[in-house]
């Protein structure tokens, strides 16, 4: 069995752009390009890391920030697990000790450069969630105002089914709140999160309590709640992370405690005319990703469809309950 080595990567974002570093002669993978970084050092953490390897390889400070997602490939000859961060750099000119090149690349210039295979599913998952965060933070009232009239009608049944009367929820991507609220209505004790500080914000006020600003792959719940509510929300999620964001949701539940999900219909990934990336799935797609996912019971799995801004819609939705203890 190959061993797996921890590898950092930096994503520095500057004015909207994304610092890429071309690898130099002689180094491994050289000509690709790559988020600078390196290997996790014995009891290092990867903030301290990053913080190191910034320094060796460019003489900047930086400031290590939230956790964006890992990507795990293997090269052949070793398996490299990337684990991908936003760092602000804080101090210091770029020089460059092992790259010979340095590129500031916006959103839509990411696919303009060749990078090195271990990378590219990091870049999937930050252009995914830039694209998502950059559409929700300019249009954030427009788009709570909008949904928080949508009308859910029974659609909260088949999951509020398997809950006591008073449970703990976490809303996951809760939006503008309309589902927050409703459950709290109807007796339960709701957490609420979205990874948009703007929808937050608005949140707060329609419900009248505070909504946390954490993206999915912040989440760092332990066993907490009798059911989470990923209505319309992991959509966005790169396919390459969906995995993970649900084994964090099963973390995140009590024993034998339940979650809800909903995608759009559709048989691959999709990028809409606003530029935002959708994960879509069908019945069959979502069956085959839960039923990978360890400790993992499906209870429901269904399509539906409801008007969207006009439109017929169509989704793929499921409910899955958490079995065997810790995942």
């Amino acid at each position: 069995m190959k061993n797996v080595i921890e590898v950092t990567a930096a994503i520095i974002v500057k004015d909207g752009k994304v610092l890429a570093a071309r690898r130099g002669p002689g180094k491994h993978l050289e000509g690709y390009w790559e988020f600078p970084g390196g290997k996790l050092e014995e009891n290092e953490s990867p903030e301290s890391c990053l913080e190191r390897e910034l320094k060796e390889e460019f003489n900047i400070a930086s400031t290590v920030g939230g956790y964006i997602g890992e990507s795990v490939y293997d090269y052949g000859e070793k398996v490299v697990r990337l684990l991908g961060y936003e760092v602000q750099h804080t101090g210091g000119e770029f020089e460059l000790v092992d790259h010979e090149e340095l590129r500031w690349l916006k959103i839509d210039q990411l696919t303009d450069v060749t990078w090195a295979p271990a990378d590219i599913p990091l870049v999937e998952q930050y252009e995914a969630r830039a694209r998502a965060l950059g559409y929700y933070s300019t249009r954030a009232v427009e788009y709570c105002r909008e949904t928080s009239e949508f009308v859910m009608g029974d659609l909260y049944r088949p999951f509020l089914k398997y809950l006591s009367p008073v449970a703990h929820i976490l809303d996951l991507g809760c939006g503008s709140g309309r589902d927050s609220k409703a459950f709290r209505k109807l007796g339960h004790n709701v957490t609420s999160v979205d990874g948009s500080a703007e929808i937050a914000a608005w949140a707060s006020v329609f419900t009248g309590h505070t909504v946390e600003v954490k993206t999915f792959e912040q989440l760092e719940y332990q066993e907490e709640f009798d059911g989470v509510w990923a209505s319309a929300s992991l959509l966005h999620c790169p396919e390459t992370q969906l995995r993970g964001v649900i084994q964090k949701i099963l973390v995140a539940l009590k024993d034998e405690a339940v979650a809800y999900m909903s995608f759009k219909w559709g048989d691959s990934a999709s990028v809409d005319d606003l530029g935002r990336y959708f994960t879509n799935q069908t019945t069959h797609s979502l069956r085959l990703i839960l039923e990978s996912i360890k400790d993992t019971e499906i209870l429901e799995l269904w399509d539906s469809e409801a008007m969207l801004r006009g439109q017929p819609q169509r989704w793929a939705c499921a409910i899955v309950r958490k079995r065997g203890g810790k995942t």
